[in-house]
């Protein structure tokens, strides 16, 4: 059909003797498009959540090494037609996979283009579909990512693993001390980030349900984090074959807002509402159906982000959930899913006044103050609510108290952070703004970027069962250890603020480097 059409247009007239060979051609590539079969390639995971990439030398290499069928080292493909091999070519092309940073020796090694040995070949040669080229030049960039960190020279400076030679610390930020843990691989995999790491924003959906969020009060993570893709962000790109990952913009909280009924527990608008959003994208686009979602991530604050996601299965089960509801005992995946910071933006600003006084100056342990739900809290007021001086723990503050939510963490040592409904609380980064060390009571919480964090060096974890015991744990933190935590709390704290425009390792770049690590963590291959 298409040789009739271009003979009647007088473009082109095929001798007969060519004509079949063509047309063998033609259904040769058919049949090779045909049979292409996209896959996953998840690269070994070991069974420490919280490490992923940083855990080791030895976790790390097993880690980064991918079990991919791709040979990124050879310049064609084979596939076979009735018993023959075929080698697919793929065009030449200018530039390299990694982009304009890398040195033509290092293109070489993954060079796109075909040998002359191969373009002497009597096979047919076929150029290699869109779908698969970009593919392949995006996994070439990976897996030089992989190996750029895998190669980190690494130095011991007091005890700590920094990067050696590495700028003046007053002139760029770069990630050193135990608050991290690797910081060298953690330095050496954002600076990859910034550098290659490419979003495609799906456009469809208006808002206020998709491309909106609320931007103040509780869930205003969320909403800030699709109000800055909005925007000219360098991480966007609107060439879908350039991106690393895709994003479903819908928000969870909006939904919520709009298509929830008070009080009627029945939730059933928001799942078919994703899962509609999730069809019109499969049908419009290949990339959704090409990994089952699998290169897709979706990011949500709301308690009733997980349950949202099983409005599509492969959506619940391989696309990368960003969620504030972080439990692992209700189904979030650390190495696949990732935690997201909850933070209540009073008013949609960032506190005026963060930090706070010198641990010797603060007069209290510890502080709590919150509405009584979810299980844990009871048994906190129970147990210290009105029974210690030195432990505040309210429902709610005194009608006629001197000191303010605001003064009573600046005053005290410990915040105590407890679970409510769900096990993440803004208590956490509301004591990091305050200079308060962190006391984590939920049991099954996925703590924020913990891949690349060390919690304990600036935060106390207390199971649930321990409650009662929670005077002598926290007496039992020397004062000088007190002090050294507090110090890594003001360290940790760049990467809890949301800043406008974002800035480097704040919260925006943190939490797009949780995508990006997962990203990194599996290939998109395929069979033929």
């Amino acid at each position: 059909m298409v040789l009739a059409r271009l003979k009647a247009g007088g473009a082109y007239t095929a001798p007969a003797t060519t004509a079949l060979p063509v047309a063998l051609i033609l259904l040769s590539a058919f049949l090779f498009l045909d049979s292409t079969v996209w896959h996953i390639l998840p690269l070994p995971w070991h069974k420490d959540y919280a490490h992923l990439l940083y855990d080791n030398e030895s976790t790390l290499h097993a880690s980064l090494n991918p079990a991919s069928h791709l040979d990124l080292n050879s310049s064609s493909f084979n596939y076979t037609v009735n018993g023959a091999n075929h080698p697919i070519a793929t065009p030449n092309v200018t530039g390299s996979p990694f982009g304009n940073e890398t040195n033509s020796h290092e293109f070489a090694a993954t060079s796109l283009n075909t040998t002359e040995e191969e373009s002497n070949s009597s096979s047919p040669i076929i150029p290699l579909p869109p779908e698969i080229l970009s593919l392949r030049r995006l996994e070439a960039g990976l897996s030089f990512v992989r190996s750029s960190m895998r190669k980190a020279v690494l130095v011991e400076k007091n005890g700590t693993r920094v990067l050696r030679d590495h700028p003046d610390q007053s002139q760029e930020y770069i990630p050193w001390g135990p608050i991290y843990r690797d910081p060298s691989i953690f330095h050496q995999s954002y600076v990859e980030m910034e550098r290659r790491f490419k979003v495609f924003i799906y456009p469809e959906g208006e808002q206020p349900l998709v491309h909106n969020g609320p931007c103040k009060e509780i869930y205003s993570t969320e909403g800030r984090f699709i109000q800055e893709l909005q925007h000219k962000n360098p991480f966007v790109t609107r060439d879908p074959y350039k991106a690393h990952v895709f994003f479903l913009p819908f928000s969870v909280s909006m939904m919520v807002s709009y298509l929830y009924q008070p009080n009627s527990r029945d939730m059933s608008p928001l799942l078919h509402f994703v899962k509609d959003y999730v069809e019109v994208v499969g049908a419009k686009y290949p990339f959704w159906n090409r990994s089952n979602g699998a290169d897709h991530f979706m990011l949500s604050c709301h308690d009733w982000g997980p349950y949202v996601s099983k409005a599509n299965p492969h959506l619940e089960k391989r696309a990368i959930r960003v969620l504030c509801n972080a439990n692992s005992s209700e189904g979030f995946v650390p190495h696949r899913d990732a935690s997201l910071p909850e933070i209540n933006l009073v008013g949609g600003h960032i506190p005026a006044v963060l930090g706070g006084p010198p641990m010797k100056e603060r007069q209290f342990l510890a502080f709590f103050a919150g509405r009584d739900h979810g299980p844990v809290r009871p048994v906190l007021y129970k147990y210290w609510e009105g029974k210690d001086d030195d432990i505040k723990v309210f429902h709610n503050l005194p009608p006629h108290s001197k000191y303010t939510y605001q003064d009573y963490m600046k005053r005290s040592k410990f915040c105590l952070c407890p679970g409510g409904y769900e096990v993440n609380s803004p208590r956490i980064v509301e004591a990091i703004y305050n200079d308060c060390i962190p006391v984590i009571i939920a049991d099954g919480f996925v703590l924020p970027f913990s891949d690349v964090l060390n919690w304990d060096a600036f935060s106390i974890r207390v199971v649930e069962k321990d409650i009662p015991n929670l005077q002598s744990i926290l007496q039992a933190v020397s004062e000088s250890k007190r002090e050294e935590m507090q110090e890594r709390v003001r360290q940790v704290k760049r990467h809890f603020l949301l800043n406008q425009p974002p800035q480097s390792y704040d919260l925006f770049h943190m939490i797009l480097h949780t995508v990006w690590l997962r990203r990194l963590n599996f290939h998109l291959d395929y069979h033929n």
